[in-house]
């Protein structure tokens, strides 16, 4: 309730780096603290000029934001008991480094896609959390929005009812920007020592975790991997790509079955598009607005359609439906994902400081989080495999 919400303990965040990546979490955190569950109460930067800059133009609604700069910034708000939870949208080449310090400081770990470079990184990431008690959160913010849980309860629901949407048979899904002169000058997304995943990390990551989701409805995992086009730029990095991932049901062998597909296409050199599309066996599911919702919808929604010919195949007939999605007025997706953050931390420290040691529940929901982050981390690293093998198809199991 509201009267509860007044009285739980806003969870204490600290940023590493003045990014321009994280205004958008700033202003979830800052101004909306009720629904956040969360506070801003430090940021590190090596410049003390630019942190300041960033509070005074982002961090107006927060109370009070201690500033930590110059050479050991990092590890003195780390060190901080101001702190109890950390954002690092720092490039990806240097999250190893920062996720093990934070969790070594007894910090809980909120940190930018990809999560790392390595699958043995994120599993060390993963053992560490454990360790310590604490919880490390990617930042994918839709897979918060209430409207992808209610979409993939329908998905769910509908598996098998052939009446209405059907077996999900394959998946369509873009997430593309048009980089202009200075983003290919100068943006850490193009760059091999910063985020060398390119499109693929920064853009290919949200059609992936998407397509995990879906096919996790159908009780399908994926398999292999494979690209079919790929542009580098000339420091090797992705800047854009069209993949396949293969699903097959968990309960069969793959090699026996025909596969579930995904073909995605992630780009730094078209005009922004972020649709998905799922083809049921009856019909399709349309998301225009998968990633980010767009601007003045009242209310979020999904398009259910189907199309049917007339007398002699003359002409195609669309029947769509649009289904309004429950949402939580004026919360963004971004507020929601630091109100989960702040739920689930807040749960494994009660849950660690009881002398009950059954922390089943809680592990199971914190599990399932870090489960959707491995896939999505696995696939990622094996379409980046398969650039490496000029298009190679590559197994995951």
């Amino acid at each position: 309730t509201e009267q509860q919400q007044n009285h739980q303990t806003l969870l204490s965040i600290g940023i590493l780096g003045a990014a321009q990546i994280a205004r958008k979490n700033v202003a979830a955190i800052c101004h909306n603290q009720k629904q956040s569950l969360c506070q801003l109460t430090a940021i590190a930067s090596r410049s003390n000029e630019k942190a300041q800059q960033f509070v005074q133009e982002h961090c107006s609604k927060a109370k009070e934001v201690r500033i930590f700069s110059g050479t050991n910034a990092y590890d003195e708000l780390l060190s901080s008991s101001l702190v109890d939870a950390v954002y690092i949208p720092l490039p990806t080449s240097l999250h190893k480094e920062w996720v093990r310090k934070a969790l070594n400081h007894g910090k809980h770990v909120l940190v930018e896609k990809p999560v790392t470079l390595t699958m043995e990184d994120f599993q060390e990431f993963q053992e560490l959390a454990n360790q310590k008690q604490k919880y490390v959160l990617d930042g994918t913010m839709f897979v918060h929005n209430p409207r992808t849980r209610q979409l993939l309860e329908y998905l769910r629901n509908n598996a098998t009812n052939d009446d209405c949407f059907g077996t999900v048979l394959r998946m369509d899904s873009t997430f593309s920007f048009l980089g202009d002169e200075e983003f290919f000058a100068n943006n850490i997304r193009i760059k091999s020592g910063g985020d060398p995943f390119g499109c693929v990390g920064d853009l290919g990551w949200y059609s992936i975790r998407m397509a995990l989701l879906v096919m996790k409805t159908q009780q399908h995992t994926a398999k292999k991997v494979k690209v079919a086009h790929y542009q580098l730029n000339q420091q090797g990095v992705p800047i854009d790509l069209t993949g396949l991932v293969y699903f097959y049901s968990v309960d069969c062998d793959h090699n026996a079955t025909p596969p579930k597909l995904l073909s995605f296409h992630c780009s730094f050199l078209h005009p922004l598009r972020q649709r998905m599309e799922v083809v049921g066996s009856k019909q399709s599911m349309i998301l225009n607005d998968f990633v980010i919702p767009q601007q003045g919808r009242p209310s979020l929604h999904y398009e259910l359609r189907s199309q049917s010919l007339t007398a002699c195949d003359e002409f195609a007939v669309d029947q769509t439906q649009n289904i309004s999605c429950e949402t939580v007025a004026a919360v963004s997706q971004e507020t929601l994902m630091w109100r989960h953050m702040s739920q689930m931390c807040r749960a494994m420290e009660e849950e660690s400081s009881s002398s009950d040691e059954s922390s089943m529940m809680i592990q199971r929901v914190s599990n399932e989080m870090s489960h959707m982050s491995y896939e999505t981390q696995k696939v990622v690293l094996a379409v980046i495999e398969s650039i490496r093998k000029d298009g190679a198809e590559i197994d995951l199991s």
